[in-house]
C-alpha cells in the first residue's frame, strides 16, 4: 500500500508514463532525472522530472525551491491530474511518497 496524502493507493494503481492521458488523474512511479527552480509570476517553483522505463513527467511544486528528501535519483510515487505545462505532461502540486532504496 502507498499512502499519498489522505488517499491510499496500491501497486496496481500505478500507470506507466507512456500510458498517461491528459486531464485524467493518475498514480506514477519513477526516479528523479532532473530538477530546477523556475520563477512563475515571481513565485519560486520546483520542477522535478521523474522517469520510468516508458517515459517521463514533470512534477511542479509551486511556492517551493526545495523539498526535504527530494534529490536526483530519488525514487517516488506521485498522484495528480495530468496537465499540459509548456507542451509537456505535468502534475501540479501532486501528492507524493518517497520510496526507500531497496
Amino acid at each position: 500500500m502507498i499512502r499519498l496524502g489522505t488517499r491510499v493507493a496500491s501497486v496496481s494503481d500505478i500507470v506507466p508514463m507512456a500510458q498517461l492521458v491528459w486531464r485524467e488523474r493518475a498514480v506514477v512511479r519513477g526516479r528523479i532525472r532532473s530538477m530546477r527552480v523556475q520563477s512563475w509570476s515571481d513565485v519560486p517553483t520546483l520542477e522535478v522530472t521523474i522517469v520510468d522505463e516508458t517515459g517521463g513527467i514533470v512534477l511542479v511544486f509551486s511556492g517551493r525551491s526545495t523539498i526535504p528528501g527530494i534529490g536526483l535519483s530519488t525514487r517516488l510515487v506521485a498522484e495528480g491530474m495530468v496537465i499540459d505545462v509548456r507542451g509537456k505532461m505535468a502534475m501540479m502540486n501532486p501528492a507524493y511518497q518517497l520510496e526507500m532504496p531497496s
